[in-house]
């Protein structure tokens, strides 16, 4: 165990430090082709240039309180790179377990693995409260999310350079689900609030739900494939905001206002959603393929809610809206019109609030109809892509290949799907066999 403590002069916000680190895992460019072969990654997501070292590190960061608490994540640094790197931040998904978080999972990394090798310092937050943080996780909160993914990118920045990894001013963020939300926040609170510290080059905030207040609110009355997200918002905001009941027992009828230990970072979402079903079976005779979140909530409540414009639950959940800004760095909003956990509405009302003031690149893809899960790897695979054509990389080149032409090995359009031996109408991508990308637009 090494220990570093770097105290950057920056506003409170960002005045963290790194309490520690430790090297958990090293990869080999022979582990690396591994790492594509077992897990069958088509080979243009990235260029395998460079050996991996990965890192769980422990640094600071405010909590909902504004004081300076432990957070946990990892960092993968790419061994011996040749020049310069790019950043590239990567917000997860919901998890309850401290047990699911990247810093408890180095080991299986495939984004920070394959990310680093081709030659970016990826930073991976578990977000306050989970891994080996402390506090209590605060689920879909736009400020504390923010603040982890922040702190870690700035102390991340300093850490490469410790480790003799020179960046360069080149920082994407990309997040899938939860982790499109904390993206989302977090490019609102860089560029509102520390643009003289961090600069964006692009992000990819991927199937988050950015409204809370409607798209989310919409999904209470659907049979929902994972109602333990409901219950965590809730406890998550009183955990911030301390008005959203006085007891459990006051929203949550009986039965499930016990559910509360079970946030405690020692369940899967799997045994808190079986958990639920198996109370709304055994209490209320409502079997799983019938039970919707509303289920589990009082009548009372609810009308309430429903007809009270001010009611606090309503108003935390617009507090944590992310709709109503403008970014002022290119995004790429990518998103499935058939998930069934978090409404492609999100994206839509995101894009539409957003074009008619953005002066920056701003695209909303649409994978297609497959659900929350199935679009995980497309969309992942599409934003990688989309950031190596704005990253800057460098090779050593041989005097063959600086003499000969270079070849394209493989095109693919602009969600990442390889179309080299298919007619694609629009914009495309080619690769070649230096790892340079063009853009084309093919009339084929």
């Amino acid at each position: 165990m090494r220990i570093l403590i770097i105290l950057w002069v920056f506003p409170l916000y960002l005045c963290s430090q790194i309490i520690d680190f430790e090297l958990q895992k090293s990869w080999s460019i022979t582990d690396v082709q591994d790492v594509y072969t077992f897990n069958a990654l088509p080979d243009y997501i990235g260029e395998i240039n460079y050996e991996v070292d990965g890192y769980k590190i422990s640094y600071m960061a405010p909590n909902e309180e504004g004081d300076l608490v432990i957070n946990s994540g990892a960092i993968f640094l790419p061994v011996n790179a040749l020049c310069s790197s790019p950043m590239l931040s990567w917000q997860h998904g919901t998890i309850v377990s401290d047990l699911a978080a990247p810093s408890e999972n180095i080991d299986e990394s495939i984004i920070g693995v394959v990310s680093a090798s081709h030659g970016y310092v990826v930073v991976m937050s578990d977000y306050l409260g989970l891994g080996s943080g402390e506090g209590f996780h605060n689920y879909c909160h736009a400020t504390t999310e923010a603040s982890s993914v922040i702190n870690l990118i700035v102390e991340g920045l300093v850490f490469a350079e410790s480790q003799g990894v020179n960046t360069n001013s080149k920082i994407f963020l990309m997040g899938y689900s939860q982790g499109g939300h904390s993206t989302m926040a977090s490019v609102r609170d860089i560029e509102q609030n520390w643009s003289d510290v961090l600069n964006i080059t692009a992000s990819a905030p991927m199937a988050g739900p950015y409204s809370m207040s409607e798209a989310q609110t919409e999904m209470l009355n659907v049979v929902y494939p994972n109602p333990g997200y409901f219950p965590y918002v809730i406890f998550a905001y009183q955990n911030v905001y301390n008005n959203i009941y006085e007891e459990v027992s006051d929203i949550f009828r009986p039965g499930f206002d016990n559910l509360l230990e079970m946030y405690d970072g020692t369940y899967s979402m799997n045994a808190i959603n079986e958990e639920i079903w198996s109370i709304a079976n055994e209490i209320y005779g409502i079997s799983q393929l019938e039970f919707t979140p509303l289920d589990m909530i009082k009548n009372d409540y609810y009308e309430n809610f429903i007809n009270n414009l001010n009611h606090p639950f309503r108003l935390e959940l617009e507090d944590n809206d992310l709709i109503n800004f403008t970014p002022q760095s290119p995004m790429r909003l990518i998103h499935c019109s058939g998930d069934d956990n978090v409404p492609f509405e999100n994206a839509t009302m995101a894009f539409n609030n957003f074009s008619p003031l953005v002066s920056e690149d701003l695209v909303l893809l649409d994978g297609g109809d497959f659900d929350h899960s199935e679009c995980a790897l497309l969309s992942i695979i599409s934003a990688k892509i989309y950031f190596d054509t704005l990253a800057d990389f460098c090779s050593e080149v041989s005097l063959e290949n600086f003499y000969n032409v270079k070849n394209k090995v493989a095109t693919f359009d602009l969600l990442g799907r390889d179309v080299t031996s298919l007619k694609s109408k629009g914009i495309v991508l080619h690769i070649f066999d230096d790892g340079s990308i063009k853009k084309f637009y093919s009339i084929d």
